[in-house]
C-alpha cells in the first residue's frame, strides 16, 4: 500500500467524514499574528525592506518577505508565525488536507486586526486551505485558565510531576469558565450542518461534556496529546471525577500509547465506577460507550526531509561550520521548549560528565541546545530555565578552550528552516524527556537526516521511544548511563549509523501524520458499523438540538461553579508560546 500523503488524505476524507464538516478545537492556534514596531516601511515610500542576516543566497529574504502581510499601521507591519510546538506543527498540515474550520484562542496582539465580522481568517496566510475562528480571552481567564489549571495542574500531574501540582479553586473555575466558552464557539460553527468536532489536548477536557448537554447527536471525538498519569498519581486531583466524567462525553478518545489509554480506563473504572472492558477499549458510563483507543501521533516525514535536502541548508550548514561555536569535529543537538518534563538538566549533566571522563573529547565535541521561551509566567518554568542557563556557564568554564565553549545556547523560537538546519547538521541528537507523550522533536530530527549519519538518544520515557526502536534508548536518571550512551554514539562505526538511520526513516516515512489522520478517522468509520453504537455516529454530526438547549448557555454562564458569569474578553492576550 502507498503512504499516506495529503492528497491521498484529501481524497478519502470526503468517506471518512460523510460529507460532514470537519471542526478541530484546541486551545493554541495554528497561526499568530502580531504587531511588529521595527516592520518595514509600507510600499510605495520610507526605507527599503531590511536583508535578514546571513541570507547571502536570498532565500531568508523570500521566506522573510512571505510572512510581512499588507496591513500597515503608523509605520508598524503585521507579521505571522507559526507558533512552536507539536499539537499545531502535526496538525496544520492535516487541516490543510481536509479544508475544515479550526478553533482556538487569539493569542496574537494582531489577531484581532486580520479576522473578520465571524472572527475568522484564512489560513496559512501565504497559501490559505482552511478556516481559523479565534476566540477570545480575558487576561484573568488565560491567567486562571492556562497558566494557572491546565499548566500548573494538569500538564504537572500526567507528567508526574507532583512537586510541580498547584490545585487552586480559583484556577479551576476559569478552567470551567474558558471550556464553556470554547464549547458556545464550536456549537456557532456547528450550525445546522452536519459536523464532526475534534477536541484536542488537555485544555479542554471539559468541553466533550458542554458539548453533549446541548447537542446530543453531535459526534465528537478527543485527542490527549499528553500522557494519561496512573490511578495512583491522578488520585491526588480534587476534580478527579468531573475530569474523567466530561472525557467521557466522547465517543472516540485518542492517547498517543495503549499504556496511556489502560490508565485513563483504570481511572473511569475507580472514580466513576463506570463498566470498563479492558480488551475492546470500551468504557459504558451513564448509558453511553466511550471508545479509547491508542494512535501514536507523527509528523510529515517527507516535508522534513525535502526542507533539509534544500540548497539554502547545504549553504547555511556551511556557514554554521565556520563559526567557532560549531566548528567541533562532532556535533550534538537537543531541540526542546524549555520545559522542566524535557530533560535538559540531566542531559546537560551527562554532557558535563561525558567531557569530564573522556578528555579526549574536550575540544572535539560541541553541543547546542535550542531552548524555546515557554510559559515564562509559571515558576516553574522559571527555575528551570536558571538552573539551566547555570549548568551552560559552569561547563563552558570547565571546558572552553581557545577562545570556544562546547556548549552553544539558543534561548530563542527558530522556524523550521532553521531547525532543518540544525538537524541535518548534528552527528547526534539527545532526546532525554523525565516523560513525555510523544516527543516530535525524535521524528523531526530522524527526517532531516539526509545523509543518514546522525544518531538518536532517546529517553525510554519518551511515547516515541515505543516506535523508534533503532534510536539509542537512555534512562535520563542514569547519568553515566547517558554518558556512556554519548561515547558510543559519537564511536559508533558509520554502517551501523547508517543502518539505524535508514530503519527509523523507512518507519516515519510509513507511520507519518496522515497515516495517524487516517488510523483515526478509519477507526471512527469502524464503529459506525458496530451494531451497538449509539445512532449518533450513524448520523455523523446531523444536529439535533436537546429542547432547551439555547437556555442552557445562559444557565452555564450564569451559573458556572456558582462564581458568576464568565467575565467579558478585555483584549488578545499576546503571549508566544503556548
Amino acid at each position: 500500500m502507498p503512504p499516506w500523503t495529503a492528497t491521498r488524505i484529501a481524497e478519502h476524507m470526503p468517506r471518512f467524514l460523510c460529507d460532514a464538516r470537519l471542526i478541530l478545537v484546541s486551545n493554541r492556534a495554528p497561526y499568530i499574528h502580531r504587531w511588529h514596531r521595527s516592520a518595514p516601511s509600507a510600499p510605495g515610500g520610507g526605507a527599503p525592506l531590511p536583508t535578514p542576516r546571513g541570507d547571502a543566497d536570498g532565500w531568508g529574504v523570500r521566506r522573510f518577505l512571505s510572512q510581512i502581510s499588507r496591513p500597515f499601521q503608523n509605520g508598524n507591519a503585521i507579521r505571522w508565525s507559526r507558533p512552536t510546538g507539536g499539537l499545531t506543527s502535526a496538525l496544520d498540515p492535516v487541516m490543510q488536507a481536509c479544508h475544515g474550520t479550526w478553533v482556538a484562542w487569539g493569542s496574537g496582539n494582531a489577531d484581532r486586526d486580520t479576522v473578520d465580522a465571524q472572527n475568522h481568517v484564512r489560513v496559512p496566510p501565504d497559501n490559505p486551505q482552511y478556516t481559523l475562528r479565534r476566540v477570545w480571552l480575558s487576561e484573568a481567564q488565560v491567567r486562571g485558565f492556562y497558566y494557572g489549571f491546565a499548566n500548573s495542574a494538569l500538564w504537572p500531574l500526567c507528567h508526574l510531576h507532583l512537586e510541580h501540582v498547584v490545585f487552586n479553586p480559583r484556577h479551576w473555575h476559569y478552567y470551567q469558565e474558558v471550556n464553556a466558552h470554547f464549547a458556545r464557539v464550536v456549537a456557532e460553527e456547528c450550525g445546522n450542518t452536519p459536523a464532526l468536532v475534534w477536541i484536542q489536548d488537555y485544555h479542554l477536557a471539559l468541553c466533550p461534556a458542554y458539548l453533549r448537554r446541548c447537542l446530543p447527536a453531535l459526534a465528537v471525538m478527543h485527542f490527549w496529546h499528553i500522557p494519561w498519569p496512573p490511578w495512583e498519581v491522578y488520585r491526588t486531583c480534587p476534580w478527579r471525577r468531573e475530569l474523567v466524567e466530561a472525557l467521557l462525553g466522547n465517543d472516540l478518545l485518542g492517547f498517543h500509547l495503549e499504556q496511556y489509554g489502560h490508565n485513563f480506563l483504570q481511572c473511569t473504572e475507580r472514580v466513576l465506577g463506570a463498566s470498563v472492558d479492558y480488551d475492546t477499549g470500551v468504557v459504558e458510563y451513564q448509558g453511553r460507550k466511550t471508545w479509547v483507543r491508542a494512535f501514536p501521533i507523527s509528523i510529515d516525514a517527507a516535508w522534513w526531509t525535502r526542507l533539509a535536502s534544500g540548497r539554502h541548508v547545504t549553504r547555511r550548514i556551511a556557514r554554521l561550520r565556520a563559526q567557532p561555536d560549531h566548528a567541533f569535529p562532532l556535533l550534538g543537538l537537543g531541540v526542546d521548549r524549555l520545559d522542566y518534563t524535557k530533560g535538559i538538566v540531566s542531559r546537560l549533566v551527562a554532557i558535563e560528565r561525558f567531557l569530564e571522563k573522556y578528555p579526549e573529547y574536550q575540544g572535539r565535541f560541541g553541543f547546542v541546545q535550542i531552548a524555546v521561551p515557554s510559559r515564562t509566567q509559571i515558576r516553574g518554568y522559571c527555575q528551570v530555565k536558571a538552573q539551566v542557563e547555570a549548568l551552560i556557564e559552569r561547563i563552558n568554564k570547565r571546558f572552553g578552550m581557545a577562545g570556544t565553549t562546547p556548549i552553544h545556547y539558543r534561548y530563542e523560537h527558530l522556524e523550521p528552516a532553521e531547525l532543518a538546519v540544525y538537524y541535518r547538521m548534528a552527528d547526534v541528537a539527545m532526546v532525554t524527556s523525565l516523560y513525555d507523550g510523544m516527543n516530535l522533536v525524535a521524528k523531526e530530527f530522524v527526517a532531516a537526516q539526509v545523509e543518514r549519519r546522525g544518531v538518536l538518544i532517546c529517553s525510554e520515557f519518551a511515547g516515541a521511544a515505543e516506535e523508534l526502536h533503532s534510536a539509542l534508548l537512555i534512562n535520563p536518571y542514569d547519568v553515566e548511563g547517558m554518558a556512556e550512551a554519548l561515547k558510543r554514539t559519537l564511536e559508533m562505526p558509520a554502517a551501523e549509523k547508517t543502518r539505524r538511520m535508514a530503519r527509523l526513516q523507512t518507519h516515519i516515512a510509513e507511520h507519518n501524520i496522515y497515516k495517524w489522520l487516517a488510523d483515526i478517522f478509519a477507526e471512527l468509520a469502524r464503529l459506525q458499523k458496530e451494531p451497538r453504537v449509539r445512532p449518533v455516529l450513524r448520523q455523523l454530526g446531523a444536529r439535533h438540538l436537546e429542547p432547551g438547549a439555547e437556555v442552557y448557555w445562559e444557565v452555564l454562564e450564569s451559573q458556572e461553579a456558582g462564581m458568576g458569569r464568565p467575565s467579558a474578553p478585555v483584549h488578545t492576550i499576546t503571549h508566544g508560546h503556548h
